[in-house]
């Protein structure tokens, strides 16, 4: 196994080390981490192997240890990173207002006409969270009118129900507004300008794998791991990013200098404080724009982040939270589904610990 440290500071990170190596061939083939202030990066890390054993079977003969250039599926943090990023930036430019509904945008709404923009963003449409898409249309184009169609599990803004579905038609609209594709949007509104190499779709074969394929024979290895998003051709609202941990610093920075980093304004400062607003206090869940917020329960940002705290997670092991009072960043990249999806539930608990043991380590290097 090999590890690398891009920071001369990492002694002060012993802790937050010594947890990530600790899931090293248990929770995750590999791991990579970066922790930082605003455009100041405290530590940068990366161990493991992109691809591991299965049981007795030697799939990958020659392990090949993960650097800061490996690309890992984002999963769900693609949500924030990109289609909500595009939506935000475009908000700004007058491009849409978060009450227009669908019937503004789809001839056809089906049972969600009222829906609005805000709704979907933060959660509240009442759209289920999932369908199997993969098995219930013949082709992708098929995928809108499915979810429109389907049936709603309350009226809108009554409940949090975080929903794929729901990201899946705002990436819809972003494209009807626009006409340009989310991959092409997220490119040249976030990506480049952030100065992040992130993409769907990676040529790259440095990519950590995620979990083993029965269809491809093989493990999955730079195609998304989300069935929905790889049945819509690897570009969807809800999934299909990859990102280094690299990347992940800089869009970090960027959340930490709430729409600012390294000088260059990225969203206007009331665009991201408007962001990072509760739009659901007293529902199930603390809800921003396209941003998870820490809230007072359990929270995958762990038990030392602050109330007004905000990020995300992905289901492949991936996540970038802000401690919102101290405005530390942290990003945990991993391949948590690579030994099953069955073996995840310890690395939900490491994953808080991580953020418990980072944020402190953190702190106490920057005398806060």
């Amino acid at each position: 196994m090999t590890e690398i440290i891009d920071i001369n500071r990492e002694s002060a990170f012993d802790g937050t080390i010594r947890h990530i190596l600790a899931g090293i061939g248990k929770d995750y083939s590999c791991a990579s981490a970066a922790v930082g202030r605003g455009d100041e990066i405290l530590l940068q890390f990366c161990a493991g192997n992109r691809q591991d054993y299965s049981g007795d079977v030697l799939l990958n003969p020659d392990p090949i240890p993960v650097d800061t250039d490996t690309l890992y599926d984002m999963a769900s943090v693609s949500k924030l990173m990109s289609t909500t990023m595009v939506a935000l930036r475009l908000w700004e430019r007058g491009a849409f207002s978060l009450y227009d509904s669908l019937w503004r945008y789809f001839e056809d709404a089906g049972n969600f006409r009222d829906v609005e923009i805000r709704h979907l963003m933060t959660h509240t449409s009442g759209i289920t969270p999932h369908i199997p898409l993969y098995a219930r249309c013949a082709d992708p184009t098929e995928a809108v009118g499915t979810i429109l169609h389907s049936a709603p599990l309350n009226n809108p803004g009554e409940q949090v129900h975080y929903s794929c579905m729901g990201y899946m038609i705002l990436q819809k609209i972003l494209e009807k507004i626009t006409g340009s594709t989310l991959d092409k949007l997220a490119k040249e509104l976030v990506f480049e300008p952030l100065g992040m190499g992130s993409c769907y779709n990676p040529v790259s074969a440095n990519c950590a794998a995620t979990e083993f394929s029965h269809e491809l024979h093989r493990y999955k290895c730079g195609k998304v791991h989300d069935e929905n998003a790889y049945f819509m051709g690897g570009v969807s609202g809800n999934a299909g990013v990859f990102a280094s941990v690299g990347d992940m610093a800089k869009f970090g920075a960027m959340i930490s200098g709430r729409g600012t980093s390294f000088g260059k304004r990225f969203l206007n400062p009331r665009t991201f404080d408007l962001a990072v607003q509760d739009y659901t206090p007293g529902l199930n869940e603390d809800r921003g724009l396209g941003f998870q917020l820490r809230g007072n329960d359990l929270s995958a940002s762990g038990d030392m982040t602050s109330p007004d705290s905000y990020g995300h997670n992905g289901y492949t092991g991936t996540s970038v939270y802000c401690d919102g009072k101290s405005g530390i960043y942290m990003v945990l990249l991993t391949n948590s589904v690579h030994y099953g999806r069955d073996n995840r539930a310890n690395f939900f608990r490491s994953r808080r610990l991580f953020h418990n043991i980072a944020l402190s380590e953190a702190m106490a290097l920057l005398n806060i």
